[in-house]
């Protein structure tokens, strides 16, 4: 899952390493290191006759040994610290924005530096400097309740203001955080122009700091202009969207890390829990499917039926997975052994649901051997094998139950990345941005009768199988059209998602004519009626990049693209997407107007009311591979 802006940075390399497209033999081994080893022993043995020794032995003779090749000598380590260098410099490949974008974004930085003065900040400012204020008294209270005041300036009603200077504009800026503790400054650029004397930039900026009030942030979009000549000075600055929230509590964060405190008197964090890929990676053989750029599931459910709810960690491939027991206090227990649920297999994904209709959670678990283990609970919270449902292709990415035909059982859905190549009877070729050669999702539907369980592939026959192998990663049930059976959202990695309505148990795949293809990396779905109109509306989790929004709209960014194409390109950079639900089996695009698109590189969003006032927030899980090297995405 790569985005638009580390797409590029991967071709660009590409291209650099291997101009033109491989070794000059372009041939790629099964295994790794087999085929250059094997170049290397055919040429030694073209070069160097062998001859029996009395023993049998083959041994190689040194008087006709051919003179080698003259090699390159190795760099010195400041000659590769050259050659780095220059891979990295944007310029080297003609993309002089992204050197732009770079220089302008650390002068940003530095204006924003609250350890030096204002007035010295301040000359980063061109004399001719004209900016209004960055930042208002005047902000309209949009959310308010015990906990967390929101406040917007809105920017439809502001006349025209004087201009300020630079240091004016800064000082009213930093005001609400003048006085702050642990005061943190972000900033990403989202687009450049440079055409002749015109140098223009966007900056997306976040501050924070813990205030005698409680903890404020300020989130704003810049748009700035630039002199032509080095040094670089601001010639303008113009605030957009300017947001500001306070978390009220005084005595630390409105949510507070409970880890150590859960796993008091269990050694399952302190001996595995706790440590990352990493550490395991280097322990851990690859045959056990271990690899970095997998996912782990987990599920909740109240497994021994005490009225709380209890924990399954999926681990990676020699890791057993976990069961863990909320005990009264709030503490929990390694119940993995009794329970019978530790497998070791790779498991991507699991399910606490009610199978059999029986009143406790049984468990379904995704192993990457193409199976789901479908384990029967006694009640108590120990489980045993009751069904396995073979899969064609590989790499569960979700698991869902609904009763889509209304017969009282679940039935399972199942998501899957990549089809399995030597099974496909319809090879498609890789499309980026409309990609149709992933794995086939499935719908099995619950057939089971008295004991014996029985799950039946329905995916076909219920119309399921229509735009099914889009590299699908998260799926989403809802009744949206309020008929009385579950529609069904599928968010999908490389271009269109698909919205599923259900007919009486027949589906019909709607997602166009809905308004809700939403071209993207799509990576996860939640339905909730935002705003209270009756009507369920959907929030689809993207990926939001920075350096993608600015290498989509250059001009050198895939010419040979149609404007189409281009756009569609665009949109997979741009986050997150809000859509409201109109009552007519259609929605419209609102992430403007809900502030919700800017989720960073999100992975997992789900609509909850955090502060019991019976509105439905969203909680956005973000971030990218994580290491001890800080220098990381």
């Amino acid at each position: 899952m790569v985005g638009v802006g580390v797409s590029v940075a991967l071709v660009i390399a590409a291209s650099t390493f291997w101009p033109n497209g491989g070794s000059e033999n372009s041939e790629v081994s099964s295994g790794v290191g087999s085929q250059p080893s094997a170049q290397v022993g055919r040429a030694l043995s073209e070069k160097v006759p062998l001859e029996e020794t009395s023993s049998g032995e083959s041994v190689a003779t040194s008087t006709v040994v051919n003179e080698p090749k003259a090699m390159a000598p190795v760099p010195r380590q400041s000659s590769l610290a050259a050659v780095h260098n220059d891979l990295l410099n944007p310029e080297k490949d003609g993309w002089i924005t992204e050197s732009f974008a770079t220089t302008s974004q650390d002068s940003i930085q530095q204006l924003l530096d609250f350890t030096k003065p204002v007035e010295s900040r301040a000359e980063l400012g061109a004399k001719s400097f004209q900016g209004s204020l960055l930042r208002s008294d005047s902000l309209e209270v949009v959310y308010e309740d015990e906990l967390v005041s929101v406040r917007r300036l809105r920017e439809a009603n502001q006349p025209d203001q004087p201009h300020h200077s630079l240091a004016e504009a800064l000082q009213e800026f930093e005001s609400g955080l003048q006085n702050a503790a642990d005061r943190r400054v972000a900033v990403k650029t989202v687009s450049v122009h440079l055409e002749g004397h015109l140098r223009r930039t966007t900056h997306v900026l976040e501050a924070s700091g813990f205030t005698a009030a409680g903890r404020l942030e300020q989130h704003a979009t810049w748009d700035c202009e630039w002199t032509a000549e080095n040094p670089l000075r601001l010639l303008s600055i113009v605030s957009r969207k300017y947001e500001e929230s306070q978390c009220k509590l005084l005595n630390g964060p409105l949510l507070v890390d409970q880890t150590e405190e859960v796993f008091q008197g269990s050694d399952v964090f302190e001996k595995q829990l706790r440590f990352g890929l990493n550490h395991w990676l280097q322990r851990i053989e690859s045959l056990h499917g271990m690899y970095v750029f997998a996912e782990y599931g987990l599920s909740l459910g109240d497994v021994n039926g005490d009225g709380y709810d209890d924990v399954y960690l999926c681990q990676p491939g020699g890791l057993p997975n976990r069961l863990l027991m909320r005990l009264a206090g709030g503490r929990l227990e390694d119940v993995t052994r009794q329970s019978n649920t530790g497998w070791l297999d790779h498991c991507s994904s699991s399910l606490l649901v009610d199978l059999d209709n029986d009143g406790d959670q049984d468990l379904v678990v995704a192993l990457e051997s193409r199976e789901l283990v479908v384990m029967q609970n006694n009640g108590t919270g120990q489980f045993e094998t009751a069904a396995t449902l073979k899969l064609r292709d590989r790499h569960v990415q979700s698991l869902s139950a609904v009763d889509y035909d209304n017969d009282g059982q679940l039935d399972l859905y199942i998501t899957l990345g990549f089809a399995n190549a030597p099974d496909r009877d319809d090879p498609q070729p890789f499309v980026y941005h409309d990609a149709n050669d992933g794995g086939r999702n499935v719908l099995f539907r619950n057939e089971s009768r008295d004991a014996k369980w029985s799950f039946a592939d329905v995916t076909s026959s219920v119309g399921l199988d229509v735009h099914n192998r889009r590299h699908s990663l998260a799926a989403s049930w809802e009744d949206f059209d309020n008929d009385g059976d579950q529609d069904l959202y599928v968010a999908n990695d490389y271009g269109q998602n698909c919205l599923y309505r259900n007919d009486g148990g027949r589906f019909v795949e709607i997602a166009s004519q809905a308004g809700v293809v939403d071209f993207g990396s799509g990576m996860s779905v939640s339905w909730a009626d935002f705003d209270h109109d009756g009507l369920v509306d959907l929030y689809v989790g993207n990926m939001f990049s920075a350096a993608g929004n600015r290498v989509s709209r250059q001009a050198a960014f895939q010419p040979q693209a149609t404007p189409e194409t281009r756009q569609i390109l665009t949109r997979f950079a741009k986050g997150n997407t809000l859509f409201r639900n109109l009552g007519d089996g259609s929605f419209s695009d609102v992430e403007e107007a809900g502030g919700a698109e800017l989720g960073r590189w999100a992975w997992s969003s789900v609509f909850c009311d955090l502060t019991n006032d019976g509105r439905d927030d969203l909680v956005v899980a973000n971030g990218y591979i994580t290491t001890d090297d800080n220098q990381d995405l």
